[in-house]
Protein backbone atom coordinates (compact mmCIF):
# COMPACT_ATOMS: atom_id res chain seq x y z
CA UNK A 1 0.00 0.00 0.00
CA UNK A 2 1.37 3.34 -1.22
CA UNK A 3 0.67 6.15 1.63
CA UNK A 4 1.22 9.55 0.34
CA UNK A 5 1.85 12.66 3.10
CA UNK A 6 0.92 15.70 1.55
CA UNK A 7 2.45 18.73 3.81
CA UNK A 8 -0.09 20.89 5.45
CA UNK A 9 2.09 24.15 6.03
CA UNK A 10 0.45 27.08 3.51
CA UNK A 11 3.25 27.52 0.73
CA UNK A 12 4.99 24.36 0.98
CA UNK A 13 4.22 21.93 -1.70
CA UNK A 14 6.06 18.76 -0.42
CA UNK A 15 4.36 15.70 -1.72
CA UNK A 16 6.04 12.41 -0.47
CA UNK A 17 4.78 8.92 -1.70
CA UNK A 18 5.74 6.35 1.22
CA UNK A 19 5.84 2.41 0.12
CA UNK A 20 5.14 1.00 3.59
CA UNK A 21 4.06 1.78 7.06
CA UNK A 22 7.54 1.14 8.43
CA UNK A 23 8.98 3.49 6.49
CA UNK A 24 6.11 5.99 6.91
CA UNK A 25 6.40 5.81 10.66
CA UNK A 26 10.55 5.60 10.42
CA UNK A 27 10.65 8.72 8.26
CA UNK A 28 7.41 10.55 8.44
CA UNK A 29 6.17 10.81 11.91
CA UNK A 30 7.68 13.46 14.44
CA UNK A 31 8.74 12.81 18.31
CA UNK A 32 5.29 14.05 19.52
CA UNK A 33 3.51 11.35 16.84
CA UNK A 34 2.93 13.76 14.24
CA UNK A 35 3.03 13.09 10.03
CA UNK A 36 6.05 15.32 8.34
CA UNK A 37 6.36 16.14 4.69
CA UNK A 38 9.99 15.64 3.56
CA UNK A 39 10.50 19.54 4.63
CA UNK A 40 9.82 18.56 7.96
CA UNK A 41 6.41 20.14 7.93
CA UNK A 42 3.14 19.04 9.52
CA UNK A 43 1.37 16.90 7.21
CA UNK A 44 -1.48 14.13 6.72
CA UNK A 45 -2.89 11.49 4.64
CA UNK A 46 -6.23 11.67 2.66
CA UNK A 47 -7.78 8.50 2.76
CA UNK A 48 -11.75 8.12 1.34
CA UNK A 49 -13.20 4.60 1.41
CA UNK A 50 -16.84 3.87 0.37
CA UNK A 51 -19.29 2.73 2.53
CA UNK A 52 -20.92 -0.90 2.14
CA UNK A 53 -24.19 0.88 3.32
CA UNK A 54 -24.02 3.77 0.27
CA UNK A 55 -24.45 7.43 0.72
CA UNK A 56 -21.20 9.39 1.28
CA UNK A 57 -17.43 7.89 1.54
CA UNK A 58 -15.75 8.42 4.67
CA UNK A 59 -12.99 11.01 4.25
CA UNK A 60 -10.59 10.85 6.91
CA UNK A 61 -7.37 12.94 7.25
CA UNK A 62 -4.61 10.57 9.14
CA UNK A 63 -2.36 13.16 10.85
CA UNK A 64 -0.18 11.08 13.13
CA UNK A 65 0.50 7.60 14.77
CA UNK A 66 0.52 6.91 18.66
CA UNK A 67 2.42 3.57 18.83
CA UNK A 68 2.01 1.21 21.69
CA UNK A 69 4.29 -1.04 23.12
CA UNK A 70 4.97 -4.13 21.21
CA UNK A 71 3.02 -7.34 21.94
CA UNK A 72 5.40 -10.20 20.21
CA UNK A 73 5.84 -9.45 16.41
CA UNK A 74 2.77 -7.30 16.22
CA UNK A 75 3.27 -3.92 16.12
CA UNK A 76 0.08 -1.88 17.78
CA UNK A 77 -0.93 1.58 17.09
CA UNK A 78 -3.73 3.87 16.50
CA UNK A 79 -3.95 6.56 13.66
CA UNK A 80 -4.70 10.04 14.96
CA UNK A 81 -7.72 11.01 12.63
CA UNK A 82 -9.41 14.38 11.84
CA UNK A 83 -11.99 15.42 9.22
CA UNK A 84 -9.78 18.13 7.38
CA UNK A 85 -6.24 18.56 6.62
CA UNK A 86 -5.65 20.95 10.00
CA UNK A 87 -8.99 20.43 11.93
CA UNK A 88 -8.74 18.79 15.27
CA UNK A 89 -8.14 15.32 16.02
CA UNK A 90 -11.40 13.78 16.91
CA UNK A 91 -10.59 10.24 16.25
CA UNK A 92 -8.42 7.04 16.64
CA UNK A 93 -8.56 4.33 14.24
CA UNK A 94 -6.57 1.39 15.76
CA UNK A 95 -4.33 -0.84 13.83
CA UNK A 96 -1.24 -2.80 13.52
CA UNK A 97 1.68 -4.09 11.62
CA UNK A 98 3.82 -6.74 12.01
CA UNK A 99 7.02 -7.15 9.64
CA UNK A 100 8.33 -10.42 9.18
CA UNK A 101 10.86 -9.54 6.08
CA UNK A 102 13.58 -9.83 7.71
CA UNK A 103 12.50 -13.73 8.48
CA UNK A 104 11.37 -14.84 4.94
CA UNK A 105 7.87 -13.32 5.64
CA UNK A 106 5.99 -10.36 3.98
CA UNK A 107 4.96 -7.34 6.13
CA UNK A 108 1.36 -7.21 7.41
CA UNK A 109 -0.99 -3.95 7.54
CA UNK A 110 -3.85 -4.95 9.89
CA UNK A 111 -7.00 -2.90 9.97
CA UNK A 112 -9.48 -5.43 8.07
CA UNK A 113 -10.42 -8.66 7.98
CA UNK A 114 -7.26 -9.81 9.88
CA UNK A 115 -8.88 -8.75 12.97
CA UNK A 116 -7.98 -5.38 15.23
CA UNK A 117 -5.26 -5.01 17.77
CA UNK A 118 -4.96 -6.11 21.16
CA UNK A 119 -3.17 -3.71 23.66
CA UNK A 120 -2.52 -4.07 27.32
CA UNK A 121 -5.68 -1.80 29.29
CA UNK A 122 -2.77 -0.06 30.93
CA UNK A 123 -1.38 0.88 27.56
CA UNK A 124 -4.65 2.33 26.96
CA UNK A 125 -4.03 5.00 29.88
CA UNK A 126 -0.87 5.90 28.14
CA UNK A 127 -2.63 6.42 24.75
CA UNK A 128 -5.43 8.61 26.80
CA UNK A 129 -2.06 10.72 28.61
CA UNK A 130 -1.07 11.21 24.96
CA UNK A 131 -4.19 12.63 23.49
CA UNK A 132 -4.24 15.21 25.95
CA UNK A 133 -0.70 16.26 25.92
CA UNK A 134 -1.11 16.57 22.07
CA UNK A 135 -4.02 18.67 22.62
CA UNK A 136 -6.71 15.90 21.36
CA UNK A 137 -8.89 15.95 24.45
CA UNK A 138 -8.96 18.61 27.07
CA UNK A 139 -8.68 18.80 30.75
CA UNK A 140 -12.94 18.08 30.81
CA UNK A 141 -12.21 15.24 28.76
CA UNK A 142 -10.27 13.71 31.69
CA UNK A 143 -12.09 14.75 34.30
CA UNK A 144 -15.45 12.61 32.55
CA UNK A 145 -12.87 9.42 33.23
CA UNK A 146 -11.96 10.16 36.96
Amino acid sequence: MAWRVECAKDGCSARDSVDNIVTLIEQHVDADGWFKCSAGHRAYIRKSFQMQEGGEPWKPFLRGIYKFPVLQAYEPFVFLVSDSESGPVNAVWFSYYKDLRGQGGRLKLGYGPGGPPVVQARDVVDLVEKLHALGCLTDSDLERIR
